[in-house]
């Protein structure tokens, strides 16, 4: 189980405050749009509090680690000032410099961090070999060399075809209406994609990737894969959920094709909506297990959709549960 930080109003407050002086330059600059919705989204969906923005001190980094003594509060609150260069879009090295700062008080080291620092100075071929290093571990399980090779050679031979898997995804399909395996089948055929097994399908470790977006209640729009994105942020207590959710700003907030692929999936700007954004990572932190590393996707793929969502926490969620492409 996941101890998620409960921040009381002062302490909220503090995270606040270390907003504004991130965003505004500390207190000489106004605060962009969309750092404003950020900061109400985060109070909404992360604090629970009731603050008033408008009357935010400027409060300097060496007065932090006073304030906030509790080391799961300073990681959360250093993983959301990071994302801060990225929402306006400029990643200003200025900007940069001032979570280095908090980063140093409140004696805190992220990869997410030393990401920032790459796509400052546009290290992007670096940081996507760095990254991709990291997900074959933390997001696809293949922590060993073995396990690369294994799971490249299965990609590989269920694009060309894999006709006993093809089949069992397949027989989803007869699967009750409303479960996680039949709205899968659905999913994957209102889109046109292949199955796993099928000819050109993606392969079958990103099954649980495509059950977040169902059971999460995100469309595979770039929004949707944003929102996703942010609720897999809230799945991974160590802080790699904040990496996969980078990824997708880099390529659909700020349009650096960083792992688009051609035409296939082409990078686009301004994705990255706030309130959308937060809600789903609200959805993730509320989840009791990692859906990426921990579903056993046939055990419950008899299951009702509406169903697993209470059995693992994630809030009731509006809208039809086949969501349309």
């Amino acid at each position: 189980m996941k101890n998620l930080p409960i921040w009381s109003a002062a302490e909220a407050r503090v995270f606040l405050q270390a907003m504004n002086e991130v965003g505004s330059f500390g207190g000489i600059a106004p605060l962009e749009p969309i750092t404003l919705e950020m900061m109400q989204a985060i109070q909404k969906h992360v604090l629970h509090s009731d603050v008033d923005i408008s009357e935010l001190e400027i409060l300097h980094p060496p007065a932090y680690p006073a304030l906030l003594p509790d080391q799961t509060k300073r990681e959360q609150l250093i993983q959301i000032l990071v994302l801060m260069p990225y929402a306006d879009m400029r990643v200003d090295p200025k900007m940069v410099a001032l979570i280095d700062e908090f980063a140093e008080y409140l004696q805190v080291s992220l990869n997410t961090l030393k990401d920032l620092h790459q796509v400052r100075d546009n290290h992007l071929k670096r940081l996507l070999f760095d990254y991709t290093r990291r997900a074959l571990t933390d997001f696809l399980s293949l922590d060993s060399a073995p396990k690369v090779v294994k799971g490249i050679a299965a990609v590989i031979h269920q694009s060309l075809g894999d006709p006993i898997l093809a089949s069992k995804y397949q027989a989803l399909e007869t699967y009750p209406e409303g479960s996680l395996g039949h709205t899968i089948f659905h999913w994957y055929r209102d889109r046109k994609w292949p199955l796993p097994g099928e000819k050109k399908s993606s392969p079958e470790l990103l099954v649980n990737h495509d059950c977040c977006h169902i059971l999460g209640g995100f469309n595979t729009d770039t929004k949707g894969e944003m929102d996703v994105s942010a609720f897999t942020a809230g799945l991974f207590p160590d802080g790699f959920g904040f990496e996969s959710l980078m990824e997708v700003i880099l390529d659909f907030h700020l349009g650096k094709a960083f792992t688009t692929v051609g035409d296939i999936i082409p990078p686009t700007t301004g994705a990255f909506i706030p309130e959308e954004v937060f809600e789903g990572y609200e959805r993730g932190l509320a989840c009791n297990t990692n859906l990426i590393k921990d579903l056993d996707f046939w055990a419950v793929a008899d299951q009702p959709v509406q169903e697993l969502r209470e059995r693992f926490g994630i809030p009731a969620i509006a809208g039809p549960l086949l969501l349309q492409p």
